[in-house]
C-alpha cells in the first residue's frame, strides 16, 4: 500500500496559517508611516509569508501526481470529483461575499457583475487562487502524461522557462490568476511526486543550506518591497518578480522540511493540530476575509485606532473566529459521511440477507 506523504498535510496547514497572516498584516503595511520601525517589521512579515500561492499549487501538483502515477487516470471522474468538491463551495462563498458588500453599501445587485465576478474570480481579493487551480486541475492529464512520457528533469526545466517568460512578457488583465504564472509550481510538485524519497534525503542533507536560503531571501524580498512599496523608490519589476519566484522556491523546499520534522516530532499536538487545520483549510481560506471585514468594522465602531493594537485583536479575532468553526464544521461534515456510509452498507447486508 501506497504511503502518504504526511509533510504535504503539515505543509498545506502551514500555508493555511500564513495566507491568513498576509491578510491580516496587510492592513498595517497599507496603513503605517514609511519610515517608521513598524512599517520595516510588517513589511517583513507581510513578504515573508507570501509563499503561500505557489505553495497550495505545488502541493495540488504533488498529491495529484503522486496519487495517480501508479493508476488509470480517467479525465471525467477526476474532474468531477475535484471541480464538484472546489467549485460549489466557491459559489457559495463569493455569494455570501457578493451580500456582504451589498449590505456594506459597496456594490447594488446585478446579474452581469455577479457573473463576470464568478467567471473571473473577483468577488473578493482572495478568491482568485480558485480560478488558477481550476486550470490546474482541468490541465492535469497532460502533466501526468508528459511527466511520464519525458524526463521529468527536462519537463521541469521548460516548464520553468514558461514561468519566467510569462513574467517578464506576458501582461494581462487578471494575469495573476493565469496559470502559466505559476506551471513551474505545480511541475515542481509533480517531479516531486516521482522523487520524494530522494527529495526527502537532499533536504535533510543539505537543512542548513535551504534554512539559509529562506532567511536570505525573505530579508531581500521584504527589503526590496520596503523600498518600492514603503519608500516610493523605482525598482525593475521583472527584477522583483524574478525575487518572488526564487523566493517561493526557498520558501515551498524550507517549509516541507521542517513539516518534516513536525511529522517525526515528540509534539504529538502539533502535528494532531495541523492536521485538524489541514483537513478545513479549503474552508479556512475561503472564509477567514469575511471574519477579518467584521472584526475590521468591530474594531472601528470601538474606536480602536492603534494601528499595532487592531492588528493584535485581528489577529485574535480572525484565527479565534475561523478555525475552531472551521474544524467544526469539517468534523461535522466527516461524520455525517462516515455515517451514511455505514447506513448504505448495513442496507446492502440488509437486502442481502433477504
Amino acid at each position: 500500500m501506497k504511503k502518504n506523504i504526511d509533510e504535504a498535510g503539515i505543509t498545506r496547514a502551514i500555508a493555511c496559517l500564513a495566507v491568513v497572516m498576509v491578510h491580516i498584516s496587510a492592513i498595517p503595511v497599507a496603513t503605517l508611516q514609511p519610515n517608521s520601525i513598524h512599517m520595516i517589521f510588517f513589511s517583513l512579515l507581510n513578504r515573508g509569508l507570501k509563499f503561500t500561492t505557489p505553495t497550495f499549487i505545488f502541493l495540488s501538483g504533488l498529491t495529484l501526481f503522486y496519487s495517480y502515477k501508479d493508476r488509470s487516470f480517467n479525465y471525467y471522474s477526476f474532474l468531477k470529483k475535484r471541480l464538484s468538491t472546489t467549485i460549489i463551495p466557491y459559489l457559495i462563498w463569493s455569494f455570501i461575499y457578493y451580500r456582504y458588500f451589498i449590505y456594506e453599501g459597496y456594490y447594488i445587485f446585478s446579474w452581469s457583475f455577479l457573473f463576470e465576478n464568478l467567471l473571473l474570480a473577483n468577488m473578493s481579493y482572495h478568491l482568485y487562487f480558485i480560478l488558477t487551480i481550476i486550470q490546474f486541475y482541468l490541465l492535469f492529464g497532460i502533466f501526468l502524461y508528459v511527466f511520464k512520457k519525458f524526463s521529468p528533469l527536462a519537463v521541469l526545466m521548460v516548464l520553468c522557462s514558461i514561468s519566467i517568460f510569462t513574467l517578464r512578457y506576458i501582461h494581462i488583465p487578471y494575469g495573476d490568476r493565469f496559470f502559466m504564472r505559476y506551471v513551474f509550481f505545480f511541475g515542481l510538485g509533480c517531479y516531486t511526486a516521482i522523487y520524494i524519497d530522494i527529495i526527502r534525503e537532499k533536504l535533510l542533507q543539505y537543512k542548513l543550506f535551504f534554512i539559509a536560503a529562506y532567511i536570505g531571501a525573505t530579508s531581500y524580498y521584504g527589503y526590496q518591497f520596503y523600498q518600492y512599496y514603503g519608500l516610493k523608490k523605482p525598482v525593475n519589476v521583472f527584477l522583483v518578480e524574478l525575487t518572488w519566484f526564487g523566493f517561493a522556491i526557498t520558501a515551498i523546499f524550507f517549509y516541507f522540511l521542517l513539516s518534516n520534522y513536525i511529522v517525526k516530532s515528540s509534539n504529538q499536538w502539533i502535528y494532531k493540530g495541523l492536521k485538524k487545520i489541514t483537513a478545513c483549510s479549503y474552508y479556512v481560506y475561503l472564509s477567514h476575509p469575511l471574519v477579518l471585514f467584521l472584526s475590521e468594522k468591530f474594531l472601528t465602531n470601538r474606536g480602536v485606532i492603534s494601528i499595532t493594537g487592531r492588528f493584535v485583536l485581528n489577529v485574535l479575532i480572525v484565527y479565534g473566529g475561523t478555525l475552531p468553526l472551521a474544524i467544526l464544521y469539517s468534523s461535522m461534515k466527516d461524520r455525517l459521511k462516515e455515517y451514511n456510509r455505514r447506513r448504505r452498507a448495513k442496507e446492502v447486508t440488509l437486502h442481502s440477507r433477504v
